[in-house]
């Protein structure tokens, strides 16, 4: 008889049931939902590559901080081009020098914050690239779940329904029975073997699909925690969105846009640059003396005077990105707050829902089952009820599990938006 699974008992026994039953039979100790998506971030080749490139704008940033490497020079000056001798002429000399240019006004220093805030948006790519592996993983892991659970049910109720098979054949062979109850039992078998081999094709989709994040074999598994009730208002959530990676990651974008303004600003500047110099003569002057070296040192600037087709429009360029990101962090925050309103919605009803089943329609399926079959025996019933009764209860089971892995989906999409603790 279909009776080992329980309704009433709720759907948290079940999961505890199964995950002791897998774990038994595989020998070994199962592997947790918060292990997985530990490993599954671990792994992740696209947040590795985001890590290297906040990690390269760092040293950027620290490279663009410092002076310009000073130039150095040597050669020969004035040198006559009839002879070319060193030690004929007074002007002509060997010499070496060095140039040291410095930047106009802030530029090391603007150049270096905007690349810092470049690297904290990597941060804030990094953590969202985490948050949406881990959500990946879940919605996978709790998918095989209600799967697991499904065929668990199905399972049972095949056995349930050979039991009907074999009474239906029964009745038929000692004429209380019809061939056609004896038809309505098979078919309705058949039918669940159907139903298994669509949730078995299903569930092997989704190892593919979790294989691809934790690169198991698909070894023994523990069931997700079955989500709690009590779900916390909207505006209690909306109160923590703005710590989301994508926001975060636009406001950072926002700082480095203003510093690219400023750093624009500076070059109506001059920039300046120091060169020294010394310069070697040889030979001999008139009094016959060593003729004297010679040290040369400059100060160089620039003259911004042309700055309408390059620093004016260097400038209105920046002032229009600034203004681009700032509409972007807009638009992704009222994105944010629609998904987040769209999901706490669907998890509230979902909520209610389920709700519902435990306390309405999974005893009403199963009195139905139980009134069916007692009827039937009683010979005050048919078959072909107590079969449209199990199948009643099936599909209410089913559309628990389902519940049950969507709510869970919920929650992690609301903890992905807005942050653990929720």
């Amino acid at each position: 008889m279909f009776t080992s699974f329980d309704p009433r008992a709720g759907l948290k026994a079940l999961l505890i049931q199964f995950c002791a039953v897998a774990a038994a039979a595989a020998g070994a100790s199962p592997l947790t939902l918060e292990q997985a998506q530990d490993v599954a971030v671990a792994r992740d080749v696209g947040r590795g590559a985001l890590e290297a490139e906040a990690s390269a704008m760092r040293d950027r940033a620290v490279a663009a901080g410092q002076l310009p490497d000073p130039e150095a020079r040597i050669g020969a000056i004035n040198v006559p081009v009839d002879s070319l001798a060193l030690d004929r002429e007074d002007m002509t000399m060997i010499e070496i020098g060095i140039m040291q240019r410095f930047p106009p006004g802030r530029s090391r220093e603007l150049s270096r914050h905007q690349l810092e805030y470049h690297a904290l948006h990597g941060d804030a790519d990094v953590e969202l690239r985490r948050r949406e592996v881990r959500l990946a993983v879940e919605r996978t892991w709790r998918e095989l779940d209600y799967l697991d659970s499904a065929m668990t049910i199905l399972s049972e109720a095949r056995d349930w329904t050979r039991v009907l098979i074999d009474g239906a054949i029964g009745a038929y062979e000692s004429g209380a029975g019809s061939q056609v109850e004896l038809l309505d039992a098979r078919i309705a078998a058949l039918e669940i073997d159907e139903l298994l081999i669509q949730r078995n094709r299903d569930r092997e989709t989704a190892r593919a699909e979790l294989q691809r994040w934790i690169g198991a074999d698909g070894g023994p598994r523990e069931a997700a925690p079955v989500p709690g009730h009590g779900l916390a208002t909207l505006a209690a959530f909306e109160a923590k969105l703005d710590t989301n990676p994508m926001l975060r990651g636009l406001e950072h974008e926002t700082g480095a846009a203003r510093f690219e303004t400023e750093l624009i600003k500076e070059r109506y500047k001059p920039a300046f640059g120091v060169d020294f110099g010394y310069g070697f003569r040889q030979g001999r002057d008139i009094s016959g003396s060593s003729r004297s070296d010679m040290l040369t040192a400059m100060l160089t600037f620039d003259v911004p005077l042309f700055t309408h087709d390059r620093q004016d429009r260097e400038l209105s360029a920046a002032r229009s990105m600034l203004r681009g990101v700032d509409a972007r962090r807009d638009d992704a925050k009222r994105m944010l707050e629609a998904r987040l309103a769209t999901v706490h919605a669907s998890a509230a009803s979902l909520e209610q829902a389920l709700e519902l089943y435990a306390t309405g329609m999974t005893p009403l399926a199963t009195s139905g089952v139980d009134a069916a079959l007692a009827a039937y025996r009683a010979g005050d019933g048919s078959l072909a009820e107590v079969i449209a009764a199990q199948k009643k209860r099936l599909e209410v089971h089913e559309r628990q599990l389902r519940l049950y892995a969507d709510l869970g989906v919920a929650l992690a999409e609301i903890e992905s938006l807005v942050g653990a603790g929720t």
